[in-house]
């Protein structure tokens, strides 16, 4: 159903809207670097993934995660812009499992710097790649200037700009969706289990997958699970492996200092308790938790024989539910959802609400919160973005309950 005039009119409005804020943005970009602040944090994550590839080509893989040995080696680094006015960069951990670190050893060949830059393009590309795949094998052809918003957000600049690498998180998401669509279980499970690398996104599509009775599904993730075990103890021995979880642990805890910035549960109580008493405010955010839980455990309960559109917002349902109740959710875990959102954009599900949320409300918030008080602007950032998951998921699960009553009601006629 295309839409009203009216309808076009708000779009190419919101369009134009769109294209001002990015270019308001760009400015800011370029004064930020002119003047060096942009150089603070710029590969920030990828630092830690170069420094990994260095120390398991020359000292073992198990030495990855080796506070020692990383501190030795990322302070021999030279930022990548101006690096004689700025200050020490701060260590940054690398919690992956061994096995993940083999996607690392290639940016050695090139240098830091060089092969920043070379990671940052090959994500981009890969990016929109798999954007036109995804899209493709559903049988949906992205529009040009539509397909330019989905890659020009927020949450795709940050993850570039800070070299993290969720856009392999993304591909195994959507390859899991296909699979799963395709009635491909055992395959499906098998790039579910690519998301170990980040296993805190997992729990709720695992809770689903047992409820719905997915077990081939669950199989193929337990094989892949098992190959990504076994290929990390032969790389990095048990206590490789064992110093990997450790680590992984520690970033819920005290060593990751950015938790009252991030989009989840958990930062919405460390932030009130600056206003309200402390126990109040873990009551809130443990309420929060568990309703979002309860919500992704009924979507699954009761979904019955969804179509293909169906399933995807379930999957986007439960993938955005998630990164709400993790305990570990920076606002660029929401890289992996874009697929999904192109998909649900060219075939008219996507309301206009959602769209402009996405599209318009981080860079918005971002500026806003910025203007309002700098010092605090990144916490108040997050809990935006806490807010915009919020919204899509009670969107997305709001749209499955009712559809799931239409298609009733179609059936009772």
């Amino acid at each position: 159903m295309s839409p009203k005039p009216s309808q076009k009119k708000v779009y190419r409005v919101l369009d134009a809207l769109w294209v001002v804020i990015m270019l308001v943005l760009l400015l800011v970009a370029v004064q930020a670097f002119n003047l060096r602040n942009l150089c603070t944090y710029m590969g920030t994550d990828y630092r830690g993934y170069f420094t990994s590839a260095q120390i398991a080509v020359e000292r073992g893989f198990a030495s990855v995660y080796d506070h020692r040995i990383q501190s030795e080696y990322q302070s021999a680094l030279s930022h990548p812009c101006a690096a004689e006015s700025l200050q020490p960069m701060e260590r940054v951990s690398m919690p992956y499992l061994p096995v993940f670190v083999l996607f690392f050893l290639p940016l050695r060949i090139p240098g830091f710097t060089a092969g920043y830059l070379f990671w940052i393009s090959l994500n981009l590309l890969i990016l929109v790649y798999y954007l036109l795949r995804f899209s493709r094998a559903l049988g949906v052809q992205p529009r040009g200037f539509p397909l330019l918003q989905w890659v020009v957000c927020l949450p795709v600049i940050v993850n570039l700009y800070l070299g993290q690498m969720n856009i392999f998180l993304m591909l195994c998401l959507g390859e899991f969706t296909l699979a799963l669509l395709r009635d491909q279980k055992t395959r499906s499970g098998l790039w579910l289990a690519g998301m170990l690398i980040k296993p805190h996104t997992l729990p709720l599509l695992l809770l689903g997958l047992l409820i719905s009775r997915q077990w081939r599904v669950i199989l193929g993730f337990l094989a892949g699970a098992l190959i990504v075990t076994a290929g990390s103890v032969a790389l990095a021995g048990l206590d490789g492996v064992r110093s990997s979880f450790t680590l992984a642990v520690e970033f819920a805890g005290p060593l990751i200092k950015t938790a009252p910035t991030m989009m989840n549960w958990r930062a919405l109580a460390l932030n009130l308790s600056i206003l309200i008493r402390d126990g109040l405010a873990w009551v809130i955010a443990t309420a929060g938790m568990i309703l979002v839980a309860v919500a992704v455990f009924y979507l699954w309960l009761r979904r019955n024989d969804l179509s293909v559109t169906g399933k995807i917002v379930l999957i986007l349902a439960t993938y955005v539910g998630t990164l709400t109740i993790a305990w570990h959710s920076h606002f660029y875990l929401l890289v992996p959802l874009i697929p999904l959102l192109v998909y649900l954009d060219s075939h008219k599900v996507l309301s206009q609400s959602v769209r402009s949320a996405w599209l318009l409300g981080p860079p918005v918030w971002f500026i806003l919160v910025y203007l309002v008080d700098p010092s605090r602007s990144r916490n108040y950032f997050g809990l935006g973005m806490l807010a915009l998951s919020l919204f899509l998921f009670a969107w997305a699960a709001t749209w499955l309950v009712r559809d799931r009553k239409i298609n009733e009601s179609m059936f009772q006629t």
